[in-house]
């Protein structure tokens, strides 16, 4: 077992930190890839996958004939200063600590180091078997993380569970809602189970459906507990359901709250902008302000957090837009990448647009 520490973060003395990506052959891999590659303060020198490849081949973007593709048995021979698991988390969980305790930061994106409580038999399926890594580990939910404390190992916050904190922290925060009243009904687009081959998958099974999947026992839901309970201080109890949409990315999440008596729906546009006033990659709005604002094509594409909010009388109707492989994985990566290089959070991201 791997002792694993937190340590002075790399920041001080490289501006430019290089970068590789394991697992690039995938969606989340492949966008974390296009993204470093026009970075101002990463320089990608490798991609790693299973197999032969090229990642010129894959994406189609300046600098990537230039990055060396390798197998991925070639990783720990070849470590750069930060390193990207876009891996599976049994993958993650074996090859995070060998890479940290060589002194170089690990930014994962699987569920192998989210929680810190949960059972991760119950959840993942499997016994966690370096729990000083897990303990030393940071989660890295921008902008609620903070500053990076110099972790070795970041975790990135999983898709659902990124959407639905981002809605859910400042209302509980303030203590506007019922914490113990929650029903949250999350859709997403096939991307976010990766590109595997599956029947459930196919387009002809996922054409025209939207159906239920993974009812009450989705692995975000005990990362949606620990992470709201962390960063509001109070803990939530809550229904979850999460449902397959037949469209490639973005994830939107329903949650359907309760207010406290003597709380407003002024007190919630209100906590949302003390929460994010100075954090660009979200907007939120009354629904009847800016309908459009819970399109999925207004948000795939971009690394924004998109809340819409509405009540009647003490029910309240919130809706959390995202799209999956980005603020859901590859750009909120580049999120805790910019906290490790101490810039901006939304450096290297801002001038992503969502589609017309």
């Amino acid at each position: 077992m791997s002792k694993i520490e937190t340590r002075e973060s790399p920041r001080a003395s490289k501006k430019t930190l290089t970068c590789s990506v394991v697992g690039a052959r995938g969606y989340a891999g492949l966008e974390t890839a296009r993204l470093l590659l026009a970075h101002p303060h990463a320089k990608l020198t490798h991609a790693f996958a299973t197999g032969d490849f090229r990642l010129a081949t894959l994406l189609q973007a300046r600098g990537a004939s230039e990055v060396a593709s390798l197998r991925d048995s070639e990783l720990l021979q070849n470590l750069t200063d930060v390193v990207f698991l876009a891996t599976p988390a049994e993958v993650s969980l074996e090859l995070a600590p060998k890479i940290a305790a060589r002194g170089k930061t690990v930014i994962d994106l699987s569920g192998a180091f989210r929680l810190k409580t949960s059972d991760y038999a119950k959840w993942y399926g499997f016994a966690h078997t370096e729990p000083s890594a897990l303990k030393a580990a940071g989660y890295g939910l921008s902008p609620w993380a903070g500053p990076s404390r110099g972790e070795t190992i970041v975790a990135n916050p999983g898709c659902y569970a990124t959407a639905i904190a981002m809605a859910l922290i400042p209302l509980v925060k303030e203590g506007l809602v019922d914490a113990s009243s929650i029903v949250i009904d999350a859709k997403s687009g096939t991307s976010g189970a990766g590109k595997k081959a599956a029947e459930n998958l196919l387009f002809t099974e996922v054409d025209g459906e939207c159906l239920p999947y993974k009812v009450g026992r989705h692995q975000h839901l005990p990362e949606i507990f620990e992470a709201v309970a962390a960063f509001s201080g109070s803990s939530i109890d809550a229904h979850m359901t999460t449902s397959l949409l037949p469209v490639r990315r973005g994830i939107i999440a329903g949650l359907y709250l309760r207010l406290r008596d003597g709380a407003s729906l002024t007190d919630v546009e209100a906590a949302f902008s003390r929460a994010y006033k100075n954090y660009p990659l979200v907007s939120f709005t009354r629904l009847a302000d800016e309908p459009s604002l819970m399109s999925l094509k207004k948000v795939v594409g971009t690394a924004k957090t998109h809340i819409s909010f509405e009540a009647h009388g003490p029910k309240l109707y919130v809706f959390s837009c995202i799209d999956n492989l980005l603020k859901g994985a590859a750009s909120q990566a580049i999120e805790n990448f910019n906290r490790v290089c101490d810039v901006p959070v939304e450096t290297g991201l801002s001038h992503l647009e969502g589609l017309l």
